[in-house]
This record gives C-alpha cells, structure tokens and sequence, in this order.
C-alpha cells in the first residue's frame, strides 16, 4: 500500500519535470526565432546552447540534437564576415550534432536535410570540399525527400542547395525557382510542422525572392519579400538588405 503513495509522487515529478523541459524549449526556440529575426548571432547562440543543455538532460531525444544543429545553420552565416574561426568551429559543431541525431533517428528527415546544409556551408570554408561533398549532399537530400516527401523544410534547403550548385551540375536559380514553389506549397498546406520542428516558412520565401531577383526579376522578388515580412515583420534582413536591393533593382529598370 505503502507504494501507491510513492508511485504517484515519482509520476507528478515525472510530470513536473517534462512540463519544465517543454517549456524551456519554447523559450529556445522563441529565442532562436528572435536572434534570426533580428540577425543578431549571440541570441542565436545562446538558444543553441540552451538546446544543448536539454540535450545533456534528454541524451535519446533526436530532436533536440536536430534543434541544435538547426541553430548552428542559422549561426554561421551571420558569423562568417566578423568571426570566421567561430562559424567554422560552429559549423562543424552542428554536423556533429545532426549526426547524433540520425544515430538517434535515421528516419528523422529534418535531421538529414540540415545535415546536408551544414555541410554547404561549411564548403566556404574550404571550397575544396564541393567536389567531394557535392554527390553526398545531393543523396541527403533525396534520403530526406524519401522519408518524408512532403516536409517543407527538407524541400527549402534542398532548394537552397540546388540555387548555389552550379549550373553545369544541375544547379542555379532557374532550376532552383520550382524548388522553392514547392517548399513555399508545402509550407502552406496543412500539416507542414512535424515533430515539433516549425521553422522555415519565412526562410521559403525570402529565398524565393533572392532567388527571382538572381533571376533578374526584382518585382517578383519584392513580391516574395512583403509575404515573408507577413509572418516576420521585424526581420532586419528583409527590411534592410533584401528589400533596399529589389528596390535598387527595381529602379535601375525604370530609369532604363
């Protein structure tokens, strides 16, 4: 009789203690939003290292191995042009920790995809690497879509990867446009957050919108710009770069 008593306490703590980490993660991940939105590395750090801190408590949990490595793709672009030893440390980090993650879950899809982007990025570090990281990337991503064929984020960064490659490997922005059609389809049907993973829909269309402009069509590309500012109207990137230069764009063509 005497265990009944215990065995209910054991469950509220149990209880207790999840509530606690769920909410910690969305604090993480409000904070991570935050520091995207606002291009500011530090935040982003910190919501990395608070994803790695629950990690350590939740060693099994893929998840928030992913969630760290997410942080980490968003991390090393803003830190490239002040503190390059560090993206590259931070890059590296987060292969590391998305590896963890299909080790965890090799059907986690976002896993895969972040993995594969991370290792894009670490190509500017040493553009050697393309040739070699090329072909495993490209089966990354067609691992991801195979897993999960209609998770928008797998189909943003695969889009990403395919307006970077070169053309005479299957890249560039022509081909890449009805990539990021799709993931911007995929984002708006229903369901498009899975496993607690919710990034992204804004990142779909400020891409498509580089992307229309590389395609020299700065109108569509203003067009993507004010859908993006919709979902994140304080987004420093949007609002003081990308814009200004459709902007430019557009002007450069009118005064022709």
């Amino acid at each position: 009789m005497r265990l009944i008593p215990v065995l209910l306490l054991a469950t509220a703590l149990a209880a207790t203690a999840h509530a606690a980490a769920d909410t910690t993660l969305t604090s993480a991940k409000q904070q991570l939003s935050a520091g995207v939105s606002t291009s500011k590395p530090d935040a982003i750090l910190l919501a990395r290292a608070a994803f790695a801190a629950l990690q350590n408590d939740n060693p099994k949990d893929a998840r928030l191995a992913c969630w760290i490595a997410v942080a980490s793709w968003r991390a090393v672009p803003l830190l490239q042009s002040n503190d390059p030893e560090q993206a590259k440390r931070v890059c590296k980090e987060g292969i590391a920790a998305a590896d963890r993650a299909i080790a965890l879950d090799p059907k986690l899809a976002e896993a895969v995809a972040i993995k594969a982007g991370l290792q894009g990025l670490s190509v500017t570090f040493n553009p050697a690497l393309g040739m070699s990281l090329g072909g495993e990337m490209d089966e990354s991503y067609g691992r991801a879509q195979g897993i999960d064929a209609k998770n928008p984020r797998v189909a943003l960064l695969k889009a990403i990867n395919t307006m970077h490659k070169p053309e005479f490997v299957g890249g560039g922005a022509k081909r890449a446009m009805p990539q990021f059609e799709k993931a911007i389809a995929l984002f708006d049907a229903d369901g498009a957050n899975a496993n607690g993973f919710d990034w992204g829909r804004t990142d779909a269309r400020i891409w498509a919108g580089r992307c229309q402009l590389k395609l020299g069509d700065a109108s569509k590309a203003k067009t993507y710009y004010e859908q993006a500012l919709a979902t994140d109207a304080d987004n420093v990137w949007i609002r003081q770069v990308l814009m200004p230069a459709a902007d430019k764009a557009l002007a450069g063509k009118s005064g022709k």
